[in-house]
């Protein structure tokens, strides 16, 4: 994929080309917003606090920091960046105890001075002051090297850390490899080494880890390799809900994929792209057919096929999953993906139950979109002009960069969600459960026992809870709670702060049931009367009492799920 070829035009440079239509999404109940415009070729971000986003610029080799959707200025200037072709500054990510030791690690094509001949591409780690972005130390470099191809393409430059805390650093071929010139990394050599082409994985300070997969390999360019065989990619994330690690490749003319990596894959290139049983013949492999037996294996190496292709290749760029409560069932930890060509679109695959696979139907069924038909079968939006990177921000919103719209953007949900903040047991006795509990309905439950008095016109078990809300007001405001008692015959009630009377307004009252049951209230008059101007902030107070007499033998309140909803748009 040919990234920025058509950037050094002058209609894109001065983003002229305004008339293009606007990005879309059209997943129901979801909007798009601005929260970042004026940069320049905007390739990967990174937040480094609430609403705190550091961008990279690719042929500026600028840092440039967004506070709460206003721009504080430049961080850093790299004045030794390339800026040819698909070359420059094109990775970003923090470290992820950043917040202790503020580490922030940058990918970028070296020259010796800006704009100059390409000496390498490397990853470089920076300390943040609070202002500025200072070096740190050098992490890792991939140099030129004059006995093989130096093509400033396919030089990847995503990096991700992973659960286990290590640095994954992806890396396109350079064009290197070719049968006349072969590598290990290639599959054309079983000896000589290009040095690129692969996913490198690396202790936060630059360290091979002794568990790499090839760690017993005297070339240490080997030793650093986590998996090899790939000709570029533009996308690379972990699963949150299983750490495995997931990245996108970009095919010559035939097949771009999607593909799970462990520990030690082959994924094929230059010999084989999309499904090996597809027998895909294409320039770089001399037009031959070529199976999984004639790929060089390291010891312990192996292939896979990938999770999905595109015959005709899209241009897939950027990876993430909708690790969020802020998407609804049908979208949430499932995968998004961008791309690059027409109609520069997003796709939405649904993950499979084992989350090694997609859920597809109809003519996908074979895990290859054949044909536009098929190809449109998972698409969600358009006109995103070429997206770069896709992050879940602190927020719970998926922020999407794209190249030639020079700005950062968000889906968020129309009907916005959100759970406590923090919460008081006014009375009553907490026998288990935290903050945490109240967030999701997983039967991790605040349970509560009460004080026992001799009335019954104070509830002995009330729960008093807080959030913040995403709007000062609104027009259509829900409350759900999921709750349950230990015995019958216990009144639940529901009360929420009108913050306009000064008291609580009793919204609701029912008798509790004794497994979880979901009260869910919508209020469409005045419901931001239940919003406090200028904090935002949201209370409801919860109560369970007896119905009748004073129970003599111990019951319990149970909490699973609180949530506010709000709309915003």
């Amino acid at each position: 994929m040919k990234m920025v070829q058509i950037a050094a035009s002058a209609c894109i440079a001065a983003f002229a080309c305004s008339s293009s239509p606007a990005q879309t999404v059209t997943l129901p109940g979801y909007f798009v917003e601005t929260v970042a415009t004026g940069l320049d070729l905007p390739t990967n971000f990174a937040f480094i606090g609430d609403n705190d986003i550091l961008v990279v610029e690719q042929w500026t080799g600028k840092v440039k920091r967004f506070l709460d959707r206003a721009y504080m200025g430049e961080v850093l200037d790299l004045t030794v960046v390339t800026s040819e072709f698909e070359s420059g500054l094109l990775g970003i990510v923090v470290h992820p105890d950043f917040e202790e030791n503020g580490y922030v690690y940058l990918y970028y094509s070296h020259a010796e001075e800006k704009a100059g001949e390409w000496t390498d591409n490397r990853v470089e780690r920076f300390t943040w002051t609070g202002s500025k972005l200072t070096f740190d130390s050098m992490i890792i470099q991939f140099p030129r090297d004059e006995s093989q191809a130096n093509v400033p393409a396919h030089n990847a430059g995503i990096m991700r850390f992973g659960p286990d805390g290590k640095l994954y650093v992806i890396t396109g071929d350079l064009y290197r490899g070719p049968f006349g010139n072969p590598r290990i990394e290639q599959n054309t050599d079983e000896t000589a080494v290009a040095g690129v082409g692969g996913i490198y994985r690396l202790n936060p300070d630059g360290a091979i880890p002794s568990d790499n997969p090839f760690f017993s390999h005297p070339d240490p360019r080997i030793r650093a390799l986590f998996a090899y065989g790939i000709r570029n990619s533009f996308g690379m994330e972990f699963d949150p809900l299983t750490g495995r690690l997931w990245f996108t490749e970009n095919g010559p003319n035939v097949y771009d994929e999607v593909n799970i990596v462990d520990a030690g894959m082959n994924s094929g290139w230059l010999k084989i792209m999309g499904p090996d049983a597809r027998e895909a013949a294409y320039g770089r492999n001399g037009g031959r057919s070529w199976d999984a037996t004639d790929l060089v294996y390291l010891p312990g190496a192996f292939y896979r096929d990938p999770v999905f292709s595109w015959l005709t290749p899209i241009g897939v760029t950027a990876i993430q999953f909708l690790n969020s409560r802020k998407f609804g069932p049908n979208e949430r930890n499932h995968v998004m993906v961008g791309e690059f060509n027409q109609p520069r679109g997003i796709y939405l695959f649904e993950v499979n139950a084992a989350r090694d696979g997609f859920v597809l139907s109809g003519g996908t069924k074979d895990r290859v979109a054949d044909n536009n038909k098929e190809r449109q079968q998972n698409v969600v939006g358009s006109n995103w002009q070429i997206i770069t990177d896709m992050r879940i921000g602190p927020d719970g919103y998926l922020y999407i960069s794209t190249l030639y719209q020079s700005s950062i953007f968000r889906i968020r949900p129309e009907m916005d969600p959100f759970v406590p903040e923090s919460f008081v047991v006014a009375r009553g006795l907490a026998l288990s459960g935290d903050l945490q509990s109240l967030a999701d309905s997983d039967d991790d439950r605040l349970v509560i026992r009460p004080w026992f008095v001799l009335t019954t016109i104070e509830a002995p078990v009330q729960v008093i809870v807080e959030a913040t809300s995403p709007v000062e007001t609104t027009t259509e405001l829900k409350f759900t709670l999921e709750a349950s008692a230990s015995i019958p015959n216990i009144m639940q009630s529901i009360e929420l702060f009108n913050f306009t009377s000064g008291m609580y307004e009793e919204v609701d009252a029912r008798m509790a049931a004794i497994s979880d049951s979901v009260v869910e209230l919508t209020f469409l008059a005045d419901p931001s009367r239940f919003i406090q101007p200028g904090t935002k902030t949201m209370r409801a107070r919860l109560k369970w009492k007896e119905a009748g007499p004073i129970l003599l033998y111990p019951w319990r309140a149970r909490v699973d799920q609180v949530i506010w909803t709000v709309r915003v748009q």
